[in-house]
């Protein structure tokens, strides 16, 4: 029984995406081996889920032995644009975003920076928090600062609460979860390693992401 010339085309584009993701890994650490350090520039502040991916990376990084010597770090912003002027002037060898992230292209599209490789980190466990010694108001919406990727998990989030909400756009999960200690907003979406850092309390059920997080270094470190 011979395959088909569809099932070889299949075969052969599986294995060719095979080889390119190895080929990307592998292009993407030789990039690293003439650095005395790895600085991973990603969004804050601690708590984050791009702070748990980048650590991720790194720790993913430490096991191959001709990195060893690096020194290591993670460098956490308040946006992710702050993050990559970081790359633009040499003062971090990596970008990291989530690929969940809505303006996202704008990394893509740079002349300065180019993708090297990507990699899929579940998220911690996302839930919707309040400050420990709050009672929801009763007569108003509530406000809901949110980063906007996980945004539309607040229907699942609070489903049967019956709570009407606006939403308050922050930059992210940690910027979130602060909005609520500060008495800015009544609720947060955040993640669970927020809740300890902050303070704060969970009132929904939890679920992780799935993510794909996209490397970006600087043109000058990527081969053509």
């Amino acid at each position: 029984m011979t395959a088909s010339t569809s099932e070889m085309i299949l075969a052969n584009s599986a294995a060719q995406i095979l080889i390119d993701q190895d080929v990307s890994f592998w292009t993407f650490v030789n990039a690293l081996y003439n650095f005395p350090q790895i600085r991973v520039a990603t969004l804050g502040p601690e708590g984050t889920s791009s702070e748990v991916a980048a650590l991720y990376l790194l720790n993913s990084l430490r096991v191959l032995p001709w990195l060893r010597r690096n020194t290591e770090e993670c460098l956490l912003f308040s946006s992710y644009e702050e993050a990559f002027e970081q790359v633009v002037r040499a003062n971090a060898e990596i970008l990291l975003v989530a690929n969940a992230y809505k303006s996202i292209d704008r990394f893509y599209m740079s002349s300065v920076v180019r993708l090297s490789f990507s990699f899929i980190c579940e998220t911690p466990l996302y839930g919707v928090a309040k400050r420990r010694d709050y009672e929801l108001p009763k007569h108003r919406p509530v406000t809901i600062a949110t980063h906007h990727a996980p945004s539309s998990l607040i229907p699942w989030f609070l489903n049967g609460y019956g709570l009407e909400y606006e939403i308050v756009e922050v930059n992210s999960t940690s910027d979130a979860a602060i909005k609520v200690v500060h008495g800015e907003t009544d609720l947060c979406v955040t993640t669970l390693p927020s809740t300890y850092r902050y303070g704060v309390e969970l009132i929904s059920r939890l679920r992780p992401i799935r993510m794909l997080w996209s490397v970006f270094m600087h043109n000058d470190y990527c081969p053509n």
